[in-house]
């Protein structure tokens, strides 16, 4: 072999080199972002201080937390199949720690896009009843969309259920907007809740306490009985009923429901 052919051996190699190298660090995460399910049902969405945490269920059914945008957060999803888009984004730092003038942040793959492909079918699937386990509101207004900002809330007013749904036991706030709240945990049957309520917001008053139900607010929706002061902050009633029929659901929210009352 000549040294001409040698030294085109040796730059060939030299040149292919740097190439081969980029290609293997490359590999995992290329890898990576191609093991992110694209099709998911949503089982939760939890505002965090770093990102919007979604909860998915993929086809095979795996399941996983993705980190989303903020604003998917607000969106109806919980309970839905959908297809995800994704995007590098940077979000705050784990090492932060949650310190918001923390300036470090770390680039990751965030959910951009959940289009809704479908509603899982249940027996019950117009009930409240038939709902995915997961976090929810309903309202008693109209606007003609499932996504309502707390702007428009406070401008319409109403009433506001924001609620935890495991199985059929629910918790959650029963409000009047920019008004009297309540704590009602109980368990669901079609569209009517039946368990206990508890308010614990300065001064509450008992509407009743013996067997008569008495209304909670001018709605109607939500009657209480059997209630007792256990504090000079708190109430319980040891019944309460809660009519969700007729009510609009809409987007969960950026606040999470108790987790009990």
């Amino acid at each position: 072999m000549t040294f001409q052919k040698k030294l085109f051996q040796v730059l060939g190699v030299m040149v292919l080199l740097p190439i081969l190298l980029t290609a293997l660090l490359t590999l995992p995460q290329a890898v990576l972002a191609d093991e992110l399910p694209t099709v998911a049902t949503v089982q939760k969405l939890v505002m965090g201080d770093r990102a919007c945490y979604v909860d998915l269920t993929d086809t095979n059914g795996q399941t996983s937390t993705q980190y989303a945008a903020f604003e998917i957060c607000q969106q109806d999803l919980v309970g839905k199949q959908v297809q995800l888009t994704y995007k590098p984004g940077r979000i705050t730092a784990a090492s932060c720690q949650g310190n918001p003038e923390c300036g470090e942040t770390e680039e990751v793959m965030l959910i951009t896009e959940a289009k809704v492909l479908s509603s899982p079918s249940t027996t019950d699937s117009s009930k409240v009843q038939g709902l995915a386990n997961g976090n929810y509101r309903y309202w008693n207004g109209s606007s003609g969309q499932t996504i309502v900002t707390d702007q428009e809330l406070l401008k319409q007013g109403g009433v506001l259920f924001r609620f935890r749904k495991t199985a059929s036991n629910i918790i959650g706030v029963f409000a009047y907007v920019d008004g009297e709240a309540i704590c009602v945990s109980g368990q669901i049957n079609g569209d009517t809740v039946t368990g206990i309520a508890v308010q614990n917001l300065a001064p509450p008053v008992v509407l009743s306490n013996d067997d008569t139900f008495v209304n909670f607010g001018p709605s109607g929706l939500l009657k209480v009985r059997r209630g007792r002061q256990i504090s000079p902050q708190k109430v319980r009633y040891d019944s309460a009923l809660l009519d969700l029929k007729g009510l609009n659901r809409i987007n969960a929210g950026a606040v999470a429901p108790p987790d009990a009352c």
